[in-house]
């Protein structure tokens, strides 16, 4: 019985694994989008922070001109207040709106307040130069084993089989 359920386990993490490939690929698309503008939102709808701030992160990024979105959730105020960072030639305020309103059975209003220039800059230069002065200018950080261990999968693993 113990064989059956561990080569079932097997198999299950087998195909699992074959389905990263595409999560990958659109990781990859999103962390692509050089922002360009800034359109902060007004939301009425929201219930929560972790559910329909995750779902309207999920739609946003859905458009395919979205880098980052930063959720202000208050339960005292009805209107929420998103920050979209986006590139303004790959997807319009417009459709984010429309993609907006349109999630959650339309749950959400959601209305324009501003949209600015993004202020972040990415640099596609390989200069030796800027890569020394912007090494330099980087703080430099510690880390020991002391403070990091990974889990023990054998016995993890064990504990399931048993």
């Amino acid at each position: 019985m113990k064989r059956v359920f561990l080569l079932t386990l097997l198999t299950v993490l087998f195909f699992a694994c074959d389905s990263t490939n595409n999560a990958v690929a659109e990781a990859e698309d999103e962390t692509s989008v050089s922002p360009t503008h800034v359109a902060v939102i007004e939301v009425e709808g929201m219930m929560c922070q972790k559910g329909c701030g995750a779902v309207i992160r999920k739609g946003l990024y859905e458009t395919g001109g979205v880098s980052e979105v930063e959720v202000s959730f208050n339960e005292e105020n009805p209107v929420s207040e998103i920050k979209v960072y986006f590139d303004i030639n790959k997807t319009t305020t417009e459709k984010m709106l429309s993609v907006i309103g349109g999630l959650a059975d339309m749950r959400y209003t959601a209305k324009l307040k501003k949209v600015t220039e993004s202020k972040i800059v990415m640099h596609n230069s390989t200069s030796k130069e800027n890569t020394i002065q912007n090494l330099k200018s980087v703080p430099a950080t510690k880390a020991s084993a002391a403070t990091f261990s990974l889990p023990d999968l054998t016995k993890l693993l064990n504990g399931l089989i048993r």
